[in-house]
């Protein structure tokens, strides 16, 4: 090849290259419009269960439109079926619990109105002995007259006394045991457990020989008694006649002084106890306080109820929405591009399993040279042709023109760098036939002359 033959097939090279590189970055039509190509592109969304499971029903193919909402495959459900029911069950009857919790409360409080109401009719009796209360005199030793204290600060002071005299009596049992212990032996107590009984029955049997004596006809009756009664008097004084032999005259005085004051401990806790029954009038008496915490024990018990409940639906909630997971909704309009699904197989959560496009509008971008960048402006119309529609002619809208070049030479200083500049024009085309799919190449026809 000579060098003129060579020169030739350089520029050539030159001049196609040129022509290739400007079918990407930006023509001019053959009418002399500025033109670029691109590919077109959608909006699309990966499809990915949130659950993991067995499909066990597919109810969208690819290439399938679909809306937001439909559904596109369901996984495996059963046992999670089988959970909810035990979960509606347990909430079902923690509601049949609240129920019954709910009556006894009202029967709780109803109670408690009744004793109220016994209490204020007898408040209402005591209000005479109050009054003479306040017109009697008090004791030497008082110093303040008998209304001094206030209702709750006397019922304190009853209650305070109530506790001593019970100390008192446990004390005071405690000394007569030892006194007891220290008499003698065993034999001692059995003798003065036995002259307890025989005690016991010559007073029962006294009381049948007075009641013979006023019936009618009672010879044979009074005989009868009579006999009971000298058995029971001769036992008597057989056990009382051993129980003086068994003891000194000091062991018997020791135990005499220790009952005695066992039995003044009782009586002090029992006049204890009625002076304090006796304050406790209107909503202090022991059947309302009896009747209020009745009240409060079944409100506890509604309050637990509702617990339950709430804890229930908290668990059956929490089952509903994994449910929910289980079947595989569209998130929105759009077609299905890509489905990776057989009925039976296992999916694992977060695996794409379908991409759904929005196909109603499509974009496409394309780039254009530094000095044709200028001219094109924001909502421009455009003319964008497919190959596959070569006849047909769709309208897009210019929404988005880079604020910097995508693609920058090294050598930007001379013009013919400058031109090599490209920015990258995004155009918006609605298609709602749904001709145009993600991947077509498409030309668009800026309207403007080069």
């Amino acid at each position: 090849m000579n060098r003129k033959s060579l020169f030739i097939t350089i520029v050539l090279s030159i001049f196609a290259i040129s022509i290739s590189a400007c079918s990407v970055f930006g023509t001019q039509s053959p009418e002399g419009n500025i033109t670029a190509s691109g590919t077109i592109s959608a909006e699309s969304i990966n499809i990915s269960p949130e659950v993991s499971g067995k499909v066990m029903e597919i109810a969208a193919q690819s290439g399938q439109t679909v809306s937001s909402g439909d559904l596109l495959f369901r996984i495996d459900d059963q046992i999670l079926q089988a959970q909810y029911k035990q979960a509606q069950a347990a909430v079902d009857m923690a509601s049949a619990s609240i129920n019954a919790a709910e009556q006894q409360l009202n029967a709780a409080k109803l109670q408690a109105s009744r004793a109220e109401q016994g209490a204020r009719l007898l408040a209402l009796q005591n209000q005479q002995i109050l009054v003479t209360t306040w017109s009697q005199g008090v004791p030497d030793s008082f110093e303040q007259p008998y209304w001094y204290y206030q209702k709750d600060e006397a019922i304190a002071a009853a209650s305070f006394e109530v506790d001593q005299a019970k100390t008192l009596v446990d004390t005071e049992r405690a000394n007569l045991e030892d006194v007891q212990a220290k008499a003698s032996n065993n034999d001692f107590l059995k003798l003065e457990q036995d002259l307890a009984n025989t005690r016991a029955r010559f007073l029962i049997a006294d009381q049948t020989l007075n009641q013979t004596k006023l019936a009618q006809d009672s010879d044979i009756l009074q005989e009868m008694a009579q006999k009971e009664y000298d058995s029971a008097l001769a036992d008597l004084e057989n056990y009382q006649r051993k129980y003086d032999q068994i003891l000194t005259s000091t062991t018997a005085e020791e135990i005499l002084e220790a009952r005695a004051k066992l039995a003044v401990a009782e009586a002090r806790l029992q006049n204890a106890k009625t002076q304090l029954d006796m304050m406790l009038t209107g909503e202090d008496s022991l059947d309302v306080q009896a009747a209020n915490a009745l009240v409060k024990s079944a409100q506890a018990q509604v309050l637990q109820a509702q617990a339950g409940k709430a804890q229930a639906e908290s668990a059956l909630e929490l089952l509903q929405i994994q449910l929910n997971k289980s079947m595989v909704t569209a998130p929105d309009n759009g077609t299905i591009l890509t489905d990776q699904l057989q009925i039976g197989e296992l999916i694992g959560a977060g695996s794409i399993a379908m991409t759904i496009a929005k196909l109603d509008v499509v974009s496409l971008t394309v780039y254009v040279p530094e000095d044709v960048y200028g001219r094109i402006e924001i909502d421009q119309k455009v003319n964008i042709s497919v190959d596959s529609y070569p006849n047909k002619v769709f309208s897009g809208t210019v929404i988005r023109i880079a604020d910097q070049a995508e693609f920058t030479p090294r050598n930007v200083q001379t013009v013919e760098g400058r031109k090599s500049t490209v920015y990258a024009v995004e155009v918006r085309i609605p298609n709602s036939g749904y001709e145009l799919k993600p991947g077509m190449p498409a030309d668009v026809d800026f309207g403007i002359v080069r």
